[in-house]
């Protein structure tokens, strides 16, 4: 069959990669080539880059509403469209060019998150399941008759990233078995159940703000969730701080704050941090303007004690001691409580400690 492949993204590449390595004549129709980076250079997106490579005819339309780009893909009388990651709504009068319409590879349980980031909220909401479906492209946002559907289990280690890629790979091969059929006669449709709908909305920078009165589960969700874009963040001394990897635990200190720092644990490179309802150990950050690191190489660089908190300008009071091996004691060498404070090198008894104060 005549192919014509809408998409503009990593998520496209394995269903255009299975479409050419087929006995399908297969066509390309993309995003045009964009400014990007500090050097704000213009690059071309992974589907131009894909076809460029292997010598696959692509069109870069700046609008579908252009007559004669509408023109022009009438010519070759196309069977069928495939659309993965496209980026834009395809127009009425192009969804009735192929005589099989338009098939849509979208990564949710459909009816489940119709819209522009249905991986992150998958994970940002903690579904105990993923999935991809197969749908026929129709007006209106992701709401045609699906054709095939696959799940499996939403593991509590699962990112955004690692989500995408499963579901691009799962969905090629729900594609590609699609077409078989296709071939053989038209496809079984199974209209959605528009009542169930649920809608993924495209994600915001400010949507990465860590709230750490929040369940130290959902925090993770966050972390997890939000990469490699917009990523979740938090502040120290007034500047950003990414969060890239984080595990949650069930137990934290009933006496610390949420948003201070509970245990540093040197062997694992991590930092504990107390949260609404448990603790999460962070594990590798980034700073604003600085490479990632381990929250232990952070910690050592600041100088951060537990007490001290990940959320603001200046640390809070330091945690009263507790017993050894829990994750509120002070460590040795830490801040000492109210009333303790300890004397500098040399000076007076009664005196007060003369060394760097801690911010």
């Amino acid at each position: 069959m005549k192919v014509l492949f809408f998409g503009s993204s990593e998520f496209s590449l394995p269903s255009l990669n299975a479409l050419f390595a087929s006995r399908h004549q297969v066509s390309c129709l993309t995003t045009p080539a964009r400014r990007q980076g500090r050097g704000l250079k213009v690059l071309a997106n992974p589907v131009e880059q894909f076809s460029q490579e292997k010598g696959i005819r692509c069109w870069s339309p700046e609008s579908l509403k252009d007559p004669a780009a509408l023109e022009e893909i009438k010519a070759p009388g196309f069977d069928v469209f495939v659309v993965a990651s496209y980026g834009k709504i395809i127009p009425e009068t192009w969804l009735k060019i192929p005589a099989n319409g338009a098939l849509n590879v979208h990564p949710s349980l459909l009816p489940k998150y119709r819209g522009a980031a249905p991986i992150n909220w998958q994970i940002l909401n903690r579904e105990p399941e993923a999935g991809v479906t197969l749908f026929m492209v129709e007006k209106g946002l992701d709401c045609g008759d699906l054709v095939a559907q696959k799940s499996w289990p939403l593991g509590d280690d699962e990112t955004a990233v690692t989500l995408e890629q499963k579901s691009a790979h799962e969905g090629a091969r729900l594609l590609m078995e699609a077409l078989e059929h296709l071939e053989q006669g038209p496809l079984k449709r199974v209209p959605q159940d528009h009542a169930r709908a649920t809608y993924a909305p495209k994600l915001k920078k400010e949507d990465g703000l860590i709230d750490w009165t929040a369940a130290a589960e959902e925090i993770s969700a966050k972390v997890r969730g939000l990469q490699p874009w917009p990523a979740a963040f938090t502040s120290y001394r007034g500047e950003p701080l990414k969060i890239l990897a984080a595990t949650a635990e069930s137990i934290g200190c009933a006496e610390a704050d949420a948003g201070n720092i509970i245990g540093i644990d040197k062997a694992g490179g991590a930092l504990r941090i107390q949260t609404g309802h448990g603790a999460l150990l962070l594990r590798r950050l980034q700073p604003a303007g600085k490479r990632e690191m381990t929250a232990y190489e952070f910690a050592l660089g600041q100088r951060l004690v537990p007490g001290m908190t990940l959320a603001g300008p200046r640390p809070t009071r330091p945690l009263p001691g507790g017993r050894p091996g829990h994750p509120c004691r002070r460590p040795s060498g830490g801040p000492a409580p109210p009333g303790q404070q300890r004397r500098a090198p040399g000076a007076a008894r009664g005196a007060p400690g003369d060394g760097p104060a801690r911010h």
